[in-house]
């Protein structure tokens, strides 16, 4: 089974503006890694590129949990790299069934 993030999230300027485009930063990813987040696994899947390719998706996890504030929000996070970080890819406000998800037992719990 593979790993959970353990030393943090990471991103590239292309996660980060995609981000800011969802209204978040980083530092909103950080907020709720830090909390009692619960981990889904995103199957890999086929995706187009934006020249119209088809390419493979990577395994990666939906991190949904509470910000500081108190809002459940979910982040896509790719898996952890040789450092330990894992990188996140996008992130939204859970929708009714990711809150669902979230408030029912399953899910995998980052050990503290």
């Amino acid at each position: 089974m593979p790993s959970l993030p353990v030393h943090g999230l990471k991103s590239n300027r292309v996660s980060a503006d995609h981000l800011w485009k969802h209204g978040f930063i980083v530092l909103d990813a950080d907020d709720v890694w830090e909390g009692p987040a619960k981990y889904f696994t995103q199957l890999p899947s086929d995706d187009v590129d934006a020249q119209g390719r088809l390419t493979r998706r990577p395994l990666r996890y939906l991190m949904i949990g509470p910000d500081g504030g108190g809002r459940l929000l979910t982040f896509v996070i790719e898996l952890p790299g040789d450092d330990g970080q894992s990188h996140v890819v996008t992130g939204w406000p859970s929708t009714v069934a990711e809150r669902s998800r979230y408030d029912q037992p399953g899910g995998r719990m980052r050990r503290r």
